[in-house]
């Protein structure tokens, strides 16, 4: 029997994820769980932040922004980063930044992944903001990629050992594989 809760974004697992956008020449970093995949081709992601938060000014002013992937040794500072505003506190300080090829979305050295984005399409829902990001470049730390016929592939996600959030307020790392993404499924054509 299922039990209604409500209308909630009921969505597991949240990743958690340091939005980054340069506010007035300075970096800036937003803690946000409020972020996805829009598409692969072209590669779209999305992150949703709220219009008073200082990186949407960020984003708003240069047109980029940036997603990073914390691994679980950052919870401490990706927490806090999710506590104190910018417009307070210098958050680039917290973290060695590197730029990309946009050269306007800093990045966190410390994290495992990073997407580089341009600002596709922005919308407003009440008091959130929506930016939809076109992917210019994604960097992953070397040691976290998984080969394939001797070239680099995708990253291996339990050495990209992601923060996951979810709604009961508690962050969470993830677990073991359980299978493998179109080929489970398999067993049960007929014929």
């Amino acid at each position: 029997m299922k039990t209604k809760l409500g209308p909630m974004p009921l969505i597991y697992p949240i990743p958690i994820a340091l939005a980054g956008a340069n506010v007035e020449g300075r970096a800036n970093f937003a803690t946000i769980g409020d972020c996805g995949v829009m598409g692969l081709r072209p590669p779209l992601v999305y992150i949703s932040l709220h219009k008073n938060h200082h990186t949407t000014r960020g984003v708003l002013e240069n047109g980029t922004f940036s997603i990073n992937f914390p691994p679980t040794e950052l919870l401490s500072l990706t927490d806090y980063c999710g506590i104190v505003s910018g417009k307070q506190v210098d958050k680039s300080a917290l973290f060695d930044i590197f730029y990309g090829e946009l050269g306007s979305a800093p990045m966190i050295e410390a994290c495992r992944s990073n997407l580089e984005c341009r600002v596709e399409k922005e919308f407003s829902i009440e008091a959130r903001h929506i930016f939809v990001g076109r992917v210019e470049q994604t960097y992953v730390d070397e040691d976290c990629l998984e080969e394939k016929d001797g070239k680099p592939v995708l990253p291996d996600m339990r050495k990209l050992d992601p923060i996951i959030y979810a709604l009961d307020n508690r962050y969470y790392r993830i677990g073991k594989p359980i299978g493998v993404g179109y080929e489970e499924g398999k067993k049960h054509r007929s014929g």
